[in-house]
């Protein structure tokens, strides 16, 4: 078991026993052209929004004190499809929201490298270090999405919350508890509609479950992009 991530010059942060739901977003019609998203942002396919639904379904009996969601369209419309059964209002934070990508937002790979080549394929080659023109790094993305984590443990002491986000943010905060280096990000892969949960302990924060798609699995299979 691992700490909670210490932040910089300062103590622990002691994660009170709060349980974090972490869910990824329904499918979006960029997921399925193969599309950057980013901070840009696409509509949940009706795949995506069944997706949500599944997820609400599986939380609907939990007693959950919050929901909160990044800002972007994508995680409020899936927010607000798991905070309904439990008569809570989404409370959104610009930190949970996804990697910004800058210039490639918006294009697939294809028309990246028809557009310029040289400069998607030097990024690809090193990604989590290297920031798109326009764009943050990986670990930009992950101090960010921590500093939120913090804030939301802080304000929910022994309580349970749901966070509606992005597959980079919910990555981000898995190898922030687990100490996993940041060269090994492919490795994993953060589903649409998966959760993953973890679980405060006096000694940090455990990761209870990662990527669970059981309630999901007859939904239709998405593509894989960036």
């Amino acid at each position: 078991m691992t700490t909670f991530p210490r932040p910089k010059g300062g103590a622990p942060v002691d994660p009170k026993r709060t349980t974090l739901i972490l869910v990824r977003h329904g499918e979006t019609e960029w997921n399925l052209e193969g599309r950057i998203q980013g901070h840009s942002d696409s509509r949940l396919t009706e795949c995506g929004r069944e997706q949500g639904r599944r997820a609400a379904e599986r939380l609907a009996g939990l007693e959950l004190a919050a929901v909160y969601a990044s800002d972007l369209g994508r995680a409020r419309e899936t927010g607000g499809i798991i905070a309904a059964p439990h008569g809570l209002a989404v409370q959104t934070k610009p930190e949970l929201r996804e990697r910004c990508y800058g210039e490639f937002e918006g294009r697939t790979r294809e028309e990246m490298m028809a557009a310029d080549r040289e400069t998607f394929a030097t990024w690809l080659a090193d990604r989590q270090r290297l920031a798109p023109p326009g764009g943050e790094t990986q670990q930009e993305l992950s101090d960010r999405v921590m500093r939120a984590v913090r804030e939301i443990v802080g304000a929910h002491p022994r309580e349970t919350v749901a966070i509606a986000g992005h597959g980079g943010p919910i990555k981000s905060a898995l190898f922030a508890v687990l100490e996993i280096p940041i060269g090994s990000w492919d490795r994993t892969w953060v589903a649409n509609g998966s959760v993953t949960v973890l679980r405060g302990t006096p000694d940090g924060l455990r990761v209870a479950s990662f990527n669970d798609t059981s309630h999901v699995d007859q939904a239709p299979v998405e593509r894989r992009y960036i």
